[in-house]
């Protein structure tokens, strides 16, 4: 589960990667190719020590889109077969966004993956969305078909999309 607010420990960016599998020895090379895998080796070499960097007391010295992309790298290496992702690009800028949605694809790419988000772009992709309103499900579908129905998830995504002009 890679949840909005990951918990980061008090140690380096391989460290916390490494917790996503405790009984696998996870090298650094390791980890470097997870990164690579994952489209965040250029935000990686932009690290001051970079896998060696120190993340601060919950992960104090990142930034709140460098938190989530250290966790998405923690479940990349965990393998599951199920992953719960729990608003994992809610706290970051639309550049960071763009990088974590490249991440997310890697690291659901071929396992069963459940997102629950607010951000519309992450539906765009997803291959059944849900859409509830007032903890109600009303409307299920393809983003194309919801678009199609005209209803919450269609009005929901005009008014996201006029936002962004």
């Amino acid at each position: 589960m890679v949840p909005q607010d990951g918990f980061l420990f008090d140690a380096s960016v391989a460290d916390n990667v490494r917790f996503g599998a405790p009984d696998q020895q996870i090298s650094d090379a390791d980890i470097e190719v997870a990164l690579t895998e994952l489209g965040l080796a250029d935000w990686l070499e932009t690290l001051p020590y970079g896998l060696h960097t120190p993340v601060g007391e919950r992960g104090g010295s990142l930034s709140a889109g460098e938190r989530q992309l250290v966790a998405l790298a923690r479940a990349f290496v965990a393998e599951p077969d199920l992953l719960v992702l729990d608003e994992a690009t809610s706290a970051v800028d639309p550049a960071t966004d763009v990088r974590i949605q490249r991440a997310l694809d890697g690291v659901t790419r071929g396992r069963t993956s459940v997102t629950i988000a607010h951000r519309l772009s992450t539906a765009e992709s997803a291959d059944d969305v849900l859409v509830f309103d007032a903890g109600r499900l009303v409307e299920r579908g393809r983003h194309a078909d919801l678009l199609a129905l005209e209803g919450v998830y269609a009005r929901l995504h005009a008014s996201w999309r006029g936002s962004l002009r």
